[in-house]
């Protein structure tokens, strides 16, 4: 397949499914350029970062997690290697591409790089929210900033959303989306949606690797679509709900612990059972809408 002439790059955090993207969009597209945003060393003193820990039960319940999540940790890592890793090892950035690295996605330098290497498009997935001076650049950008979203938009936004729907016994709503970027936290109109497909012996974790595989595609896809005029822009039709720490979602691994419980009792087998009555009552993007 001809790589196209849509000018791409890609921001992004720096890890295994995100370096995947950057070798997917060259393979795709001229690729050129690529942001990393990456995390700064840790400033603060080891007591002050177990200072989340010190309330007994809170300490308790990430050591007994860090012990019982292990043969679910192995069985998402074991599906990683299949689907991510190439010829055997880990994907690397492709060579002869820009390469910016930062700590802070929004800072000048970002747009400055941007503006340096003129995309038709922006691929965006782990990062920071976006700010200014970045979403001053759209209006500049043929076709825009898109994000993929790990979760279901717009009834699922914001950390971890894939996690939350299934803590919360929803599998009907866990999913990826690819949106426009706007100022808001994933609430932009939408491309392009998907479920994530399950299988009946599937964890939390071969679920969420399977969740990038799918919605790293759907990206792709979508900005074939954006280059070819026939990709869809469908406003969010609701508010759903907003997983971050302000609306009460704080992340530990027991959340994953718990999740796992609930699909070991069930959960996964029995949405499978009922797979086309559940999703049939969720709207999804699919690209019909020219």
């Amino acid at each position: 397949m001809a790589v196209s002439s849509l000018r791409v790059a890609v921001l992004c955090c720096d890890g295994l499914y995100q370096r995947h993207l950057v070798r997917r969009a060259a393979e795709d597209f001229t690729l050129v350029g690529v942001v990393l945003q990456v995390s700064p060393p840790a400033s603060r003193s080891l007591l002050s970062r177990l200072a989340k820990y010190r309330r007994p039960l809170r300490l308790l319940r990430q050591l007994i997690a860090r012990v019982l999540l292990r043969p679910h940790d192995r069985r998402g890592a074991a599906l990683q290697r299949q689907l991510f890793h190439h010829g055997g090892a880990p994907p690397e950035l492709p060579d002869g591409v820009p390469v910016l690295v930062t700590a802070a996605i929004n800072e000048a330098r970002t747009a400055d790089f941007l503006r340096q290497v003129a995309p038709d498009i922006v691929l965006v997935n782990g990062t920071q929210l976006l700010r200014q001076p970045v979403l001053e650049l759209i209006p500049a950008i043929r076709h825009g900033l898109i994000n993929l979203h790990t979760g279901l938009s717009p009834y699922a936004r914001g950390a971890n959303c894939n996690l939350y729907m299934l803590m919360e016994g929803h599998p009907e709503l866990v999913g990826v989306t690819v949106h426009h970027i706007d100022p808001g936290i994933d609430s932009g109109d939408i491309i392009l949606s998907a479920h994530v497909p399950m299988h009946p012996d599937d964890n939390v974790e071969t679920i969420e690797v399977r969740s990038f595989q799918v919605g790293i595609e759907l990206l792709i896809e979508a900005a074939h679509r954006l280059e070819a005029g026939t990709a869809p822009r469908v406003p969010q039709w609701e508010k759903g709900k907003l997983f971050l720490r302000r609306t009460g979602y704080v992340y530990e691994p027991w959340q994953r612990l718990m999740a796992n419980r609930r699909i070991a009792r069930g959960l996964v087998r029995d949405y499978l059972a009922d797979q086309a009555r559940r999703d049939g009552a969720v709207r999804v993007v699919r690209g019909e809408q020219p």
